[in-house]
């Protein structure tokens, strides 16, 4: 009996663990949290009012019942002695560990960051944040409303749009497109880091009178005098904003120190998960060095490579990605891999559907990714040959 021990019961880890099969795998995850949190649930918090509770469920539940959970905070990895300690004082000896914690976000990096996070609320950090900042804008009915990225590198690439359609959207109903200007400031030189998608986009931001701003890392938030600065020296105004801030790797403790690389993500060969320099170590989703998107379709694909090579079968990931991008009333997804970037497509109603589809699906494909997988990968089978063509549909 293998032992397996994954760190992080977040949407990789949890499918991870419960793909595993018991008869061959003493399979023990390891998260602070008691709780399992939907994280793209923080935009229809934050923009629809959803109650939080819709998107959160007890971990113990997600994971099967012969999948041992052990609620603490990881402190330290020892990968040359095959030890993972934690907060309370555990050792948990392993025949393979996986790294599955995501990354992690610095609100202290930026000059009046925290302080902006605790007056408005934002919809990246947590349920409660998203909670505050749908208080806040329900009082805004008049001013601007900024949205702002501090790093290039941070999770799920179209969030930032994403919440700058919803937004848009939500104060529309309230009837105060014309009182309201949303505005998005991105560190890139187009709308989206890909001018593929860009090009779609901005035609729809155009179309809202939303206002766009490029070459926008911010790197300052002045509260007192509603303004934010950027690195290249720009100053916006707002009444209320919320900035995407950087994000790191894991901050606990591994041995050798050099798995990890300048931000603290662990490196990883991008096609097996490997951590560099060990067979029975691995890392999937945020907390990894791997050059795709951030996000949950790119953790739940390698967490299915790893399950296979742990089983003696040569899977590998392509770093397919699969990132939805929805307006008010349409939707596409930004569809991607290692060696092509992402594809022309359209914005429909149809794609918008598919992804309230995959937030109703969502709880069971992490229970049952047995059951699920061969659905997702008839999809990422067909869409494949579009990336192959370069055709978008």
């Amino acid at each position: 009996m293998k032992k397996v021990v994954i760190l992080g019961g977040g949407g990789g880890g949890a499918i991870l663990a419960n793909l595993l099969p018991r008869e061959e795998f003493q399979v023990t995850v390891v998260d602070k949290s008691p709780l399992h949190f939907f994280q793209p649930g923080n935009l229809w918090i934050a923009f629809k009012g959803v109650k939080k509770e819709k998107f959160l469920r007890p971990l113990r539940e997600l994971l099967k019942p012969h999948v041992d959970f052990v609620q603490d905070e990881v402190v330290e990895v020892d990968l040359q002695n095959r030890s993972v300690k934690t907060k309370n004082g555990k050792q948990l000896g392993y025949d393979y560990v996986v790294f599955a914690t995501g990354a992690e976000l610095d609100y202290d990096a930026l000059p009046g960051h925290r302080k902006l996070l605790e007056t408005y609320g934002d919809f990246y950090s947590s349920p409660d944040n998203a909670e505050k900042l749908y208080k806040t804008l329900l009082g805004m009915n008049s001013g601007r409303f900024v949205i702002a990225v501090a790093d290039p590198i941070y999770k799920c690439p179209p969030g930032p749009h994403k919440g700058t359609f919803l937004s848009w959207e939500l104060f529309s109903k309230r009837g105060l497109s014309n009182k309201v200007k949303v505005v998005l400031a991105v560190p890139v030189p187009h709308a989206y880091p890909s001018k593929t998608i860009a090009d779609i986009i901005e035609p729809e931001l155009n179309a809202r009178g939303i206002e766009l701003h490029t070459f926008f890392t911010a790197n300052e938030i002045d509260l007192d005098n509603k303004k934010i600065i950027s690195l290249e020296g720009e100053e916006l105004s707002f009444d209320v904003a919320t900035v995407i801030p950087p994000h790191r790797g894991p901050s606990y403790s591994v041995t050798p120190e050099s798995v990890k690389d300048g931000n603290g993500y662990i490196k990883i060969d991008k096609y097996t998960s490997k951590v560099e320099g060990f067979d029975d170590a691995f890392a999937i989703g945020d907390c990894t060095n791997a050059p795709t998107s951030k996000s949950g379709v790119t953790a739940h694909l390698q967490a299915e490579v790893v399950a296979a090579r742990l089983q003696g079968i040569d899977a590998r990931y392509s770093g397919r990605t699969n990132c939805p991008l929805i307006t008010d009333g349409k939707g596409l997804f930004v569809i991607s891999d290692y060696d092509h970037p992402p594809i022309p497509v359209r914005f429909s109603k149809f794609k918008r559907l598919m992804e309230d589809l995959f937030v109703a699906t969502y709880w069971s494909a992490i229970r049952y990714p047995e059951f699920w997988s061969p659905v997702f990968k008839a999809y990422f089978e067909a869409t494949d040959e579009m990336i192959r063509k370069g055709e978008g549909w």
